[in-house]
């Protein structure tokens, strides 16, 4: 996984600032617009948000269901 070298006026950056209930800064990235879906699987594994779903095994699904 790399990323780009953030440059001025090519795309959109986006900032993603992570904060604790008291306001103090834990972590902070910045990407391009094409790299971000990385940032957001990073985050996602680093602080389990849940954002994409696990495929679930379909193979026990009918024992769920009743």
């Amino acid at each position: 996984m790399s990323f780009e070298k953030i440059r001025l006026g090519i795309e959109e950056i986006f900032t993603v600032t992570v904060q604790d209930q008291t306001g103090k800064v834990i972590d902070k990235w910045t990407a391009l617009k094409k790299d971000f879906n990385q940032v957001v699987r990073i985050l996602n594994t680093k602080y389990g948000l849940d954002i994409f779903k696990n495929k679930k095994d379909k193979d026990l699904d009918w024992a769920v269901k009743f």
